[in-house]
């Protein structure tokens, strides 16, 4: 497939440079299992620092950054399940222009208090990915604001590449290690990594319970799930992977694997020692795929995991590592 002008790589080297000079660019951090015995050398990629805890913000300031002053002063509406709503509400507030968020119930309290706290406009959903899209649809028609998707974007996915070319001027792994959720992050990373360095492997990551995007992968077509799952995942709860995201999924990613609910918490303390800062479970599954994935332990030496969000409270925190011996 040809690729988006906003996925070519000399656009993406312009979208990297405009968010490293507002103050995006993360850290690339080793980890313990790197050492000088072992050939095998683990990097984590702290996306779980940036100002809104995640690396949506990427996304959304390349979006917002690309639209004309007489859009901008129609405002922007986004649909989101928490990460991808502080990220457009913060990049509105930065550009002064008027956001409105749509969530629903299921969404954690804290991620709903602090999109709110940015001065977005919360408006509710039923629970699913579909209702939050379809509300946020029509109240952007009806008041002629802009939508703002979370991940099946071009703008947005180009945002998110900007972690794929980060991590390439540091390091050259053997592998990248990238959540998904709708596809918008592992989309955006292997664009960007196949375009510099096609021998490094991207390898997607899903939780067992939330796997829509590992059975389009196998079979060569979207497959949605037919209700939200019950993962612990909360930020990655779509029900089926991008139209525009999946194209790219299927030509750049080499693999997509999944991990158990324990995997995920177990990897949050390892995750959070590593990166000097919160991870909530969405964020913690390309570490514990490195962990525990049965494909690890026969995986290329050079991995970068990226550690994509922290937006979790201490008491839910504290919930989640109780329930399970780490």
């Amino acid at each position: 497939m040809l690729l988006s002008d906003e996925l070519s790589l000399g656009s993406l080297i312009e979208v990297q440079s405009r968010l490293e000079a507002a103050g995006l660019r993360t850290p690339l951090r080793a980890t313990a299992l790197q050492s000088e015995a072992s050939t095998r050398r683990i990097w984590v990629k702290a996306e779980n620092l940036q100002p809104t805890g995640s690396f949506k913000i990427r996304g959304a300031t390349n979006a917002v950054s690309k639209l004309s002053s007489v859009q901008k002063a129609r405002g922007v509406v986004a649909y989101s399940t928490g990460n991808h709503a502080q990220a457009v509400a913060l990049a509105a507030q930065r550009a002064g222009i008027r956001a409105t968020i749509v969530m629903s119930r299921d969404v954690p309290n804290d991620k709903i208090d602090a999109t709110l706290r940015l001065g977005a406009e919360v408006l509710m959903a039923e629970s699913t990915s579909e209702a939050r899209r379809l509300l946020a649809e029509r109240h952007a028609a009806e008041h002629d604001s802009i939508l703002i998707p979370p991940y099946d974007d071009y703008a947005v996915m180009a945002g998110q590449a900007s972690i794929g070319l980060e991590i390439l001027s540091e390091c050259q792994p053997s592998a990248v290690i990238v959540p998904i959720g709708g596809g918008g992050l592992i989309a955006g990373v292997a664009a960007a990594v196949k375009q510099v360095s096609p021998k490094t492997r991207v390898i997607g990551v899903e939780p067992e319970w939330e796997n829509d995007a590992y059975l389009s992968f196998r079979q060569g077509r979207r497959v949605a799930l037919p209700k939200p799952s019950a993962s612990i995942a909360d930020a990655i709860k779509v029900q089926i992977v991008g139209e525009n995201t999946f194209p790219l999924i299927r030509q750049y990613v080499d693999d997509v694997v999944l991990v158990s609910e324990k995997q995920i918490i177990q990897a949050i303390p390892f995750a959070e020692e590593h990166t000097g800062g919160s991870v909530e479970p969405a964020g913690a599954l390309a570490v514990a795929a490195v962990l525990f994935a049965s494909w690890s332990s026969s995986a290329p030496m050079d991995l970068v995991a990226i550690v994509s969000g922290g937006n979790i409270t201490p008491e839910r925190r504290k919930t989640l590592l109780d329930g399970v011996k780490v």
